[in-house]
């Protein structure tokens, strides 16, 4: 922690910097229209970054915002600095490139069972919100639920003027990115921190399409859970005792509930939700599905990928494993409290009151050549 806080500091510093050059040399940032994006909120753990990789790779429609964009260049001046030094890198050799390969397998190897991390790989741009210090995944080092935990339940519990603050902010910077990698493409972004927010996106952006998965209860809760202590591990933080875990039970319970009742009253051609355990059988119908909803066609070489990519999931066994008994919970405790999600989905109610043994995860997602 005493390396992290300083850490923080300085780089959000340079990330103001990189703003202000913003104002001065790249202005024309502010004239470009965010048209039609597309949003994928969900549940945690609910296979959506599995889902956001796979469209991804459809490159010709769509852009999105990669991990580093997100951490080392949120400003137009930043990322302008470092594709510049990519190409100096390329021309070398790209050593570079290698070292930062071998640098984040060492770093964040460990994690792969949880998320896979690259600084490469599409992420969720809630991280472009950490410069304004309204990015939820700040609970972990920061574990103060009354000052950040009203952004877990956001459209009923932000405050309005805090609100318009956080979303203009976050559309200057959905712009920069569009300035930076071309406005001819559909801005594609992912964030189950955005689940609560849906208001929000439909007010700030009111052509956008959002997409939402949702995940059997008795497997997401456990697998968020599990995710989230490992995280607030990281920074010594206490996870003991009911109070940390009844706290994302309720993050999940507000995710469910806000979305069954927000993205139904969008019109069908703007939304659709989906079923993680849908994308694990039949990942090419789910795909076809959303397609056709949302009036895309996929092109030859993106449907061959999807088929690809199909075949490979079904064959994946996920490393990350975790037990309701943990975390004292039974699945008679979780179906009382999600009952309308297993009626409103299709789940089957547990059998027996119990532990439960996890189930696999949502496989890697193989990139587009």
């Amino acid at each position: 922690m005493a390396g992290f806080f300083p850490l923080l500091f300085v780089v959000q510093t340079i990330h103001w910097i990189g703003f202000i050059l913003d104002e001065i040399l790249f202005r024309g940032y502010k004239a470009v229209k965010v048209r039609s994006p597309v949003f994928i909120v969900g549940v945690p753990r609910s296979g959506t970054t599995f889902l956001h990789r796979v469209l991804a790779n459809d490159s010709e429609r769509f852009t999105t915002l990669t991990l580093w964009e997100l951490i080392l260049a949120p400003s137009a001046a930043e990322r302008k600095f470092w594709l510049g030094l990519g190409r100096i890198d390329r021309w070398i050799g790209s050593p570079f490139a290698r070292f930062i390969k071998w640098l984040e397998r060492r770093i964040f190897g460990s994690l792969d069972s949880i998320h896979q991390i690259s600084l490469s790989d599409p992420e969720e741009d809630y991280f472009a919100l950490v410069p304004i210090y309204a990015c939820f995944i700040l609970i972990l080092p920061f574990p103060f639920p009354d000052e950040l935990g009203h952004l877990a339940f956001f459209d009923d519990q932000t405050p309005p003027a805090d609100k318009d603050r956080i979303m203009a902010f976050y559309k200057s910077c959905l712009q920069r990115h569009l300035y930076v990698r071309g406005t001819d493409k559909t801005l594609f972004s992912k964030n189950v921190s955005f689940s609560p927010m849906i208001g929000a996106l439909n007010k700030t952006f009111p052509d956008s399409r959002i997409i939402g998965t949702v995940r059997n209860p008795l497997n997401a809760i456990p697998s968020h859970i599990s995710s989230m202590m490992e995280g607030a591990e990281i920074f010594d933080n206490d996870t003991r005792g009911h109070e940390f875990r009844d706290q994302m039970i309720a993050v999940q319970r507000y995710a469910y509930t806000h979305m069954m009742k927000m993205l139904p009253e969008l019109p069908e051609n703007r939304q659709m939700i989906v079923r993680m355990e849908d994308l694990e059988t039949t990942l090419g119908s789910v795909v076809q599905k959303i397609y056709e909803r949302l009036g895309y066609e996929m092109d030859p070489a993106f449907k061959t990928y999807i088929q690809d990519q199909d075949w490979r999931q079904r064959n994946y066994k996920s490393g990350h494993k975790y037990d309701l008994s943990t975390y004292g919970l039974t699945e008679a405790m979780i179906y009382e409290q999600f009952s309308d999600v297993f009626d409103r989905f299709g789940y089957e109610p547990p059998v027996k009151t119990g532990n439960f043994s996890s189930q696999p995860e949502i496989g890697a997602v193989k990139k587009r050549n």
